[in-house]
């Protein structure tokens, strides 16, 4: 009898751990490519972007301003989804660098390329925007490397697991009214973790999945703005901050 229950057990086990994996490989086969749009940004009046090694890229403008924006992306999406912004920065001067998380598609995993390539590129001033996964990323990037000229970061829709009260720069942070994997509950708790001094601003009618271009994220609610003027909002909101920062030298537009 005991025996009996034994391989039951087993096989209830076995099978919950088929249905997990099987869950999590659907995630990273359907959640994170890029919408077939984003190639049309990897080349314009203005700048031009190059691919990377590590699969990210790198856009560098035409006429560069001495600024520097690294943008990292969330789990399991890929940094072409980030080539409409990525282009709008660039165009305004800035050399915009987009590591990439490698085969897991995990951002943390990119941290020590986004430094190195930071202190190669050897520019006077940085700035970062971090989307889902990748506003920790992009924190742990700034909080690892106190010797990097960071002015400022941006976090959009970014979940808040661990304590970076301690960060110096200043941080912007745009969230979603219609976000649904980083809810109201949670983006409140998450503003615990953070500095008294980050800047709030709500996106009505936004989701979690258009602040970039890629085609599928599960669990997301649905927005109202479609991706191209959630992007356009977010990048204009952005930019004005990180104008206020350097003392309002630059283009708002």
């Amino acid at each position: 009898m005991l025996a009996q229950m034994a391989r039951l057990l087993f096989k209830l086990l076995a099978a919950l751990l088929v249905i997990v994996v099987a869950g999590l490989a659907t995630f990273y086969i359907v959640d994170g490519h890029p919408l077939a749009e984003s190639a049309g940004y990897l080349e314009g009046s203005g700048y031009m972007a190059e691919g990377r090694s590590d699969g990210g890229w790198l856009f560098r403008s035409h006429a560069p301003n001495g600024r520097g924006l690294l943008i990292m992306h969330g789990a399991l999406i890929k940094p072409q989804s980030y080539a409409k912004t990525a282009a709008f920065f660039a165009k305004r001067g800035y050399t915009v660098l987009l590591p990439y998380g490698g085969a897991t598609r995990l951002p943390i995993n990119a941290l020590d390329a986004a430094s190195d390539a930071i202190r190669e590129l050897d520019l006077t001033q940085w700035y970062s925007i971090g989307h889902s996964l990748g506003g920790m990323a992009s924190l742990e990037v700034i909080q690892r490397n106190p010797d990097l000229p960071f002015v400022g970061a941006a976090l959009w829709a970014s979940g808040i697991p661990a304590d970076y009260s301690a960060v110096a720069v200043p941080i912007l942070f745009l969230w979603g009214d219609h976000d649904d994997l980083l809810p109201r509950s949670r983006f409140e708790a998450g503003q615990a973790k953070l500095p008294d001094s980050v800047e709030y601003v709500t996106v009505a009618g936004a989701n979690h999945k258009d602040f970039a271009m890629y085609g599928h994220q599960f669990l997301d609610g649905e927005g109202q703005l479609g991706w191209a003027q959630q992007i356009d909002d977010a990048n204009r909101v952005t930019l004005a901050f990180f104008n206020r920062l350097s003392g309002g030298m630059g283009p708002d537009e």
